[in-house]
């Protein structure tokens, strides 16, 4: 729905024309085969600049491709330790522009119990809004510039992208071996996407 939505748009003038990618699609079926098929494109020189697409998060890609921790934790430190400070702020500025004086106590520091439930509920909503902006700003979303190259990629297959390669390189050759079902050309090479068979 999203993406006819996506495509009115720019038949309208209103978003700019999708970048063409030129390269090579190779969808699986299953998890551990796309897995098995990363750390083989992993030992590879050529095919270092790989993209892996699936439909959703799992961990055993992320380990299978080496990636590190993640930056959008910082994003989520940063803003929930601002969160933090910005909540006990707002208690202290109240506190002294609106003094309520209980038990003959100066408000301020002495009343600093009482501003800890406002400094931890910011913390939590500046924490959650961090990493949701960490997240937009390193998956660079919105995009609307970037294609989707397969519809199931976003249902229930693994999909790895070559950028560069034809159908018939050896890379792809070898993805195939690792239990890719299907390979579509983009770009300069669609004229020569193959479909594997299922009983291949």
């Amino acid at each position: 729905m999203l993406d006819k939505v996506i495509e009115l748009l720019i038949r309208f003038g209103l978003l700019p024309e999708r970048a063409v990618q030129h390269g090579t699609l190779v969808i699986f079926d299953y998890l551990d085969h796309t897995c098995n098929a990363i750390e083989r494109m992993r030992q590879r020189a050529d095919c270092q600049d790989y993209e892996v697409f699936a439909p959703t998060s799992y961990h055993e890609l992320e380990h299978a491709a080496g990636f590190g921790y993640s930056p959008v934790r910082w994003f989520t430190l940063v803003m929930a330790l601002s969160g933090t400070f910005f909540g006990f702020l707002i208690c202290f500025l109240y506190a002294y522009d609106y003094p309520l004086m209980v038990g003959g106590k100066t408000p301020g520091l002495y009343s600093l119990p009482a501003y800890v439930v406002i400094g931890f509920e910011m913390t939590i909503l500046f924490g959650g809004v961090g990493t949701i902006l960490g997240m937009l700003v390193f998956c660079k979303i919105p995009n609307p510039k970037t294609p989707v190259l397969d519809d199931r990629l976003t249902d229930d297959k693994f999909g790895v992208f070559l950028p560069g390669k034809s159908p018939e390189s050896a890379p792809v050759s070898v993805l195939k071996e690792c239990g890719g079902k299907e390979v579509k050309g983009f770009g300069q090479f669609s004229t020569q996407a193959t479909k594997e068979e299922e009983g291949a």
